[in-house]
């Protein structure tokens, strides 16, 4: 939480600092009336306050993450191990008929890389889902603090994303059970086929065999590929109205700024940073949204 909330005031101070600059490089020009009895040590003074602000948030903000880091790597693995034995317990402790209708191959799938894929989104992602969230929330109310004007032009492309990333989510949730089923198929078929090799040679079998597992794994390959191309789709779908939302900001900002509005250089850069932390913020949690609907 407090990593989140540094990163949050780094666009803050950056806005300042351009701010700063423009001020100090009017005030320090050469031939401006009273530029070196004051002015222009005062505009330096406050550049050099702001940057020592920004340098100690980097330089708390680099020793938190850190801390961050090693605390959800410990977790992580205490969660993978307890997983893993949690469900070895129960599955020894079933009824030998529960055995009798499993194939060796699923039960290993699921303990094996099954296990993997459903915690992943909890051990490599946690950190991720709660900074980014931090960081999506705290990014849209700097903006409507910084300008409300440019939040409600930049926010009309929100509501479209939201609906393709869902549908897309949905569909695509389904599609990799379905993915996941294939390789548990061709995992319990070779297991069979080697469990019984001596028979596999006896009848000469091996190209049945082989091609029995690249038929599931065939199968796999091509619903992967429609995943991926469908969702490519979308991604592109995304990107062109997240491109179109920051043409829309430095247009109708650069036309307030140059009016002499609401909006200064600094300030319109500051939002451009919260905009940026925003959208990347989204697509971190839209990749998180689709691990998790996978691992489902």
């Amino acid at each position: 939480v407090t990593t989140s909330a540094l990163r949050l005031f780094l666009p803050n101070f950056q806005g300042q600092i351009f701010d700063h600059v423009i001020a100090g490089s009017q005030a320090c020009m050469p031939g401006t009336p009273g530029a070196h009895e004051g002015k222009c040590g005062a505009a330096k003074a406050s550049f050099l306050q702001v940057i020592l602000l920004y340098l100690g948030c980097s330089v708390a903000l680099g020793a938190l993450g850190g801390l961050s880091s090693l605390c959800f790597n410990l977790i992580s693995r205490r969660i993978i191990v307890s997983v893993r034995e949690t469900l070895f317990r129960q599955l020894i402790k079933q009824d030998i008929a529960f055995f009798d209708g499993m194939r060796t191959g699923d039960l290993t799938q699921r303990l094996g890389s099954d296990v993997r894929a459903m915690a992943s989104p909890v051990t490599v992602t946690l950190s991720m889902l709660i900074s980014n969230t931090l960081l999506l929330v705290g990014g849209v109310i700097m903006c409507f603090v910084t300008s409300w004007q440019l939040s409600m032009v930049a926010y009309t492309t929100v509501l479209p994303i939201m609906h393709v990333t869902e549908a897309y989510a949905k569909w695509s949730g389904r599609i990799n059970r379905q993915i996941y089923q294939h390789y548990s198929d061709a995992m319990s078929a070779a297991n069979e086929a080697i469990a019984n090799v001596r028979t596999v040679r006896a009848f000469s079998a091996e190209p049945a065999e082989a091609s029995r597992v690249a038929g599931h794994l065939s199968t796999a390959l091509a619903k992967g590929i429609r995943d991926s191309c469908l969702g490519a789709l979308a991604s592109m779908f995304n990107n062109y109205l997240d491109l179109g939302a920051g043409v829309l900001i430095l247009w109708y900002g650069g036309s307030i700024a140059m009016g002499g509005g609401s909006i200064t250089v600094g300030s319109l850069i500051k939002y451009q940073l919260y905009w940026n932390m925003i959208n990347s913020a989204w697509q971190a949690l839209n990749g998180l949204l689709n691990s998790f609907t996978r691992a489902a």
